[in-house]
């Protein structure tokens, strides 16, 4: 539904950008306007906004692949609102000709800032989660890095599985240091600490050395398989780029040191922990941001006391 809305903002972008630019004189004539002087000021805004409607176009069918080209023309539109009202209220822009264009610039704005926000809003697509996670998981095709199956590790005992976000991720590396700290712990509880990436495993393996964590199983899922399975969700704009999360990005890369490094895997793909034992999920925690810090000893704490923790 949205490709649509956009295409039609993108071509009355494009016409209406490429008529002021071909003919500004005529254009303001029939609306009964005096034509702005100077005329080549019109012109290029008119180039300007056919240029805008013609990447909107090419925008159009992959929308959360190019969010960031649709919020960077909704904010360069409202600036330039903004600045033609302040220039037509202090003389300094022709009253009637900075009205027109004023009004043809926010209708195409509504339906753009309808679009940024709904993308803002949603998840970042791919196949949905499950609703519900299934009783016993098949867990056979997932290797660690010295060629055990999970299924074979989950039959010795309990498992917390972590999915980690893509390793280039501050908050990845905030996971990484919380297991270290709290490793002790977990595995004197009982649990075997196994972790889901979506690098390549060689490639990878200096982050897991870089917080001593290099001996514990570890399995490459590029192509988030087992996220899906466990019903873990892409996330929206907002959960990864929301104002909300600089704050937490800001003092995990510079006050605790975590840094970033390039994205490896899926941007999107939001993670999660879960104690799994013989394929079946005994408790579990679904990240709603990824600055989330899941209680691991909670999790590993159930197995003996038979509390159950919601996921």
């Amino acid at each position: 539904m949205l490709s649509p809305i956009l295409k039609a903002t993108a071509t009355y972008f494009f016409l209406t950008g490429l008529l002021l630019a071909l003919f500004p004189s005529r254009i303001f004539t029939m609306l009964g306007v005096a034509p702005p002087y100077p005329l080549f000021m019109a012109r290029a805004l008119g180039i300007v906004a056919a240029v805008y409607g013609f990447n909107l176009a090419l925008a159009a069918n992959t929308l959360v692949r190019n969010w960031l080209l649709l919020f960077a023309g909704l904010l360069s539109t409202l600036i330039l609102i903004i600045l033609l009202f302040i220039g037509v209220i202090s003389g300094q822009i022709m009253t009637e000709p900075g009205w027109w264009v004023i009004l043809v610039l926010l209708i195409g704005h509504v339906p753009l800032g309808l679009i940024v926000g709904h993308l803002a809003r949603a998840p970042a697509g791919g196949p949905p989660p499950p609703t519900r996670l299934p009783t016993e998981l098949n867990l056979d095709k997932f290797v660690t890095q010295d060629g055990r199956s999970l299924a074979s590790l989950s039959d010795e005992g309990p498992i917390l599985l972590v999915l980690l976000r893509h390793l280039g991720c501050t908050f990845c590396r905030e996971t990484l240091a919380d297991i270290a700290a709290q490793r002790h712990a977990i595995e004197s509880a009982g649990a075997r600490i196994v972790f889901v990436h979506m690098g390549e495993d060689e490639k990878t393996r200096y982050l897991f050395e870089r917080y001593r964590l290099e001996d514990i199983p570890r399995i490459s899922d590029p192509d988030a398989a087992l996220y899906r399975t466990l019903g873990l969700e892409r996330a929206s704009l907002m959960q990864v780029y929301g104002p909300g999360m600089w704050r937490y990005t800001v003092q995990s890369i510079l006050l605790d040191g975590h840094g970033m490094g390039q994205i490896v895997g899926d941007r999107f793909q939001m993670p999660g922990a879960f104690l799994i034992h013989k394929g079946t999920v005994v408790s579990g925690f679904r990240h709603q941001r990824i600055s989330d810090h899941p209680d691991y000893m909670g999790m590993v704490r159930c197995l003996t006391s038979g509390e159950d923790i919601s996921y």
